[in-house]
């Protein structure tokens, strides 16, 4: 399934990439080694929710994996544009199977620890049982129900509370407290904060392990979106004013789990580097803005 690079640095792999225009998308691309051979799609290229697009991109192709990292992460946007969301997060990985399949290509798929309902009181590991509270939640799970029952060769990746992407919650707020101006973030919502360039760097080498299944790839620590603002504003000396913040002050629209941190069983196992405390995580973060 994978080649021998003909650079002679080690395994080459050919991959289509779709949503490569998000900040995970970029992310994954930048940090890529340059003998892999990838053809990376933004929404712009290939519309996924079109079935018949998608197989005639996909399966010409023929590569050894599709990564799928598009998706409809706007939780409350999901909530007022049902049929959006289940498109994105639901349509679309199931067209992606399908093709995957077809081009007898591995499918590696993005998804969420919104599938849970925060309830439990510690962190999710991979076997527990999920209960999504809200559209968003509900329409990423209908996308992992999707790609399990279509493509034996998948894996799931459940990542958590992405920072640093650009466009994600904590980006935005550190923009506003760096024009000194007034913020606000959660502390009655906990995740596991994971730093974008981080969770990319583990996606290669989940990917070339070939054990299919479902994995928990976040951050290290639980922590709310204020204690990923607090650490920012600390280590970039900040000048706005950081604010706490809850939902019920907030009227959200979409039910947002109270803490679906997670951890993984199976991680250790299979040779991934373990993830850096959160501190360490938000200084990389920091330093790089703007590089």
């Amino acid at each position: 399934m994978v080649r021998r690079s003909p650079t002679g640095r080690g395994v080459a792999v050919k991959l289509v990439v779709t949503g490569a225009g998000g900040g995970l998308g970029q992310a994954f691309l930048e940090q890529l080694p340059s003998h892999h051979d990838v053809v990376p799609l933004s929404h712009g290229e290939l519309d996924v929710g079109d079935y018949h697009r998608v197989m005639q991109t996909i399966v010409p192709l023929a590569p050894d994996a599709v990564l799928n990292f598009a998706a409809m992460t706007r939780v409350d946007a999901c909530e007022s544009e049902p049929e959006a969301a289940y498109r994105a997060n639901t349509t679309e990985p199931h067209n992606l199977a399908l093709a995957a399949r077809q081009a007898g290509s591995m499918l590696l798929h993005v998804s969420t620890d919104y599938v849970f309902d925060g309830e439990k009181g510690s962190a999710y590991d991979e076997l527990d049982a999920v209960n999504p509270l809200s559209t968003y939640a509900r329409s990423k799970l209908g996308g992992e129900t999707a790609v399990r029952t279509v493509h034996p060769e998948h894996l799931i990746v459940r990542t958590s509370y992405v920072f640093g992407s650009g466009t994600d919650y904590a980006s935005v707020a550190v923009e506003r407290l760096a024009r000194k101006e007034t913020a606000g973030g959660l502390t009655d919502r906990i995740g596991s904060p994971t730093f974008v360039r981080h969770l990319a760097a583990r996606i290669l080498p989940l990917l070339l392990t070939a054990r299919f299944g479902t994995y928990h790839v976040c951050g290290a620590e639980p922590a709310s979106w204020f204690d990923v603002l607090a650490h920012a504003k600390s280590i970039g000396n900040l000048p706005g004013e950081l604010t706490e913040q809850t939902s019920e002050e907030l009227a959200l629209p979409a039910r947002r789990p109270r803490n679906s941190s997670m951890v993984s069983l199976f991680t250790k196992d299979l040779g991934l580097e373990p993830m850096l405390p959160l501190e360490v995580a938000v200084k990389e973060w920091i330093d790089g803005r703007g590089h």
